[in-house]
């Protein structure tokens, strides 16, 4: 059911500039302290800075990924659509199953309906 609507669309412009924000200014920002690190050699690399690398690769994944996904939300908004949100703090999770459920919602929904349940 499309709903058009100066409020939706609204909310759908600044859902979108979320995610754009979430991924020039955070995920790019942080892939270049990722992406040279993960060009060293392994023995190259202390323990240390190979830890922030992996860091950096996790906030760079999520922050792409959730912005992206925000920036499609922000767009289907505006044009009166609602789609599923996609995430849902997959960081603060306490175990792998619980990660998965709060990471790729859709995807993850797609797996049960289809795969899991068909």
């Amino acid at each position: 059911d499309r709903v058009m609507a100066i409020p939706l669309f609204a909310s759908g412009v600044r859902r979108f500039v979320i995610g754009l924000a979430k991924k020039v200014l955070i995920a790019d920002q942080v892939a270049r302290i990722a992406d040279p690190i993960f060009a060293l050699p392994m023995d190259v690399a202390p323990p240390a800075v190979a830890w922030l690398g992996v860091v950096a690769y996790a906030l760079q994944i999520y922050f792409d990924f959730s912005g992206y996904s925000d920036m499609a939300i922000g767009l289907g908004r505006m044009f009166g659509f609602h789609f599923l949100e996609n995430f849902d703090r997959p960081y603060i999770a306490r175990s792998v199953r619980e990660f998965w459920r709060r990471w790729h919602i859709s995807l993850g929904t797609w797996f049960r309906d289809y795969l899991y349940i068909p």
